[in-house]
């Protein structure tokens, strides 16, 4: 790739990087962008307004979220059309426009974006360490991508935004192990990707369900801000860092940490009660619509709903951008410890 015909040394800006929890498929710097930019939750994403946005201009956004995902993760990602004549409004053409309008603005202001990468400005400081999202993505060969601020990461996005922020749009699950992060077929004449390698599961415990995607996806919201450093070695986040403190709104509504801000060793358990068998927050837009979890009864559960993005009231947990952020097999976790009785183990 060129930019004013001089070669850009450095990683391509096609090269391809998988989600690890869920295998899905992003070029690397879009990968980056989206962990890094909002992750359809904060900053540069429509979905963030007022004080979500951390300051950020309306319509500066960056979101570069897939428009679909193998139907039998979302079912709504079926039985797709061109987006012509009377398709051109279905969900998934309107995302798929909302990830090319988030392309087309990261090609706009790649120049920007690289010089404040730079300069230590972006993500920003405090704000920026709350929101990007912190899920591991792997390149082809296994190694990890470069955490976003490092110089090779700064690369990456370099030659991606040179070349004109390319998207992944779709992705489908690969039948066998030779076809994972090969082509599949478009619909719509967009990049469409199967699957990388599947990632890990949690048990179908408290425990591990709290660790692995309460405590990392769901606290930064759920939680307040904290700026100290936990020696709990279950804390799963890089240096000891707690989450929290994103949405005050958030925390009003749902408290998933416990007594002691500081030390995360029994914020498992102690959490446990304002899910299982509470009522919804009448701070909240689900006031007295429904039970958080309901023991023996996964699809009933306001959480799972939330999860699902089937819920009658407030929005999709967490928020996103219509497509599910946890993956339907963590999701699936989630529902078999449900159903179980949802104990606090």
């Amino acid at each position: 790739m060129t930019e004013a015909g001089a070669p850009i040394e450095g990683p391509a800006a096609f090269d391809l990087a998988y989600r690890s929890t869920d295998g899905l498929p992003m070029y690397e710097g879009q990968a980056l962008v989206q962990a890094s930019c909002g992750n359809g939750q904060f900053c540069h994403t429509p979905n963030a307004e007022g004080g979500d946005r951390f300051g950020v201009p309306k319509d500066l956004d960056y979101d570069v979220a897939l428009a679909c995902t193998d139907p039998s993760l979302d079912p709504s990602c079926a039985n797709l059309q061109p987006c012509e004549g009377a398709d051109a409004e279905s969900a998934y053409c309107q995302r798929l426009e909302r990830l090319q309008r988030g392309s087309r603005h990261s090609a706009a202001w790649g120049e920007g974006m690289i010089s404040e990468i730079r300069e230590g400005t972006m993500p920003p400081g405090a704000v920026g360490e709350d929101v990007v999202d912190r899920t591991p993505w792997f390149r082809a060969d296994g190694t990890p991508l470069p955490e976003f601020g490092t110089a090779e990461a700064t690369d990456v996005m370099r030659n991606w935004l040179a070349c004109n922020s390319p998207v992944v749009a779709r992705a489908e699950l690969a039948s066998s192990p030779a076809l994972e992060l090969t082509s599949c077929d478009s619909v719509d004449n967009e990049v469409c990707i199967y699957n990388g390698p599947q990632g890990s599961l949690p048990d179908p415990t408290w425990s591990s369900i709290y660790w692995s995607v309460m405590f990392t996806q769901c606290v930064l919201c759920h939680g307040p801000a904290n700026s100290n450093v936990d020696q709990n070695p279950n804390n799963p986040f890089e240096g000891g860092r707690i989450p929290g403190g994103a949405s005050a709104a958030g925390l009003a509504v749902l408290d998933l940490t416990g007594s002691d801000v500081a030390d995360t060793s029994n914020w498992a358990s102690e959490s446990h009660p304002a899910l299982v068998g509470a009522s919804a927050s009448p701070l909240g837009p689900c006031a007295a619509q429904g039970i958080n979890v309901i023991a023996g009864d996964a699809p009933g559960s306001l959480m799972i709903q939330k999860m699902r993005a089937i819920q009658t009231c407030g929005g999709e947990m967490p928020l996103g951008t219509g497509s599910q952020t946890i993956p339907n097999p963590v999701i699936a976790v989630i529902e078999l410890w449900i159903d179980n009785g949802a104990p606090n183990n």
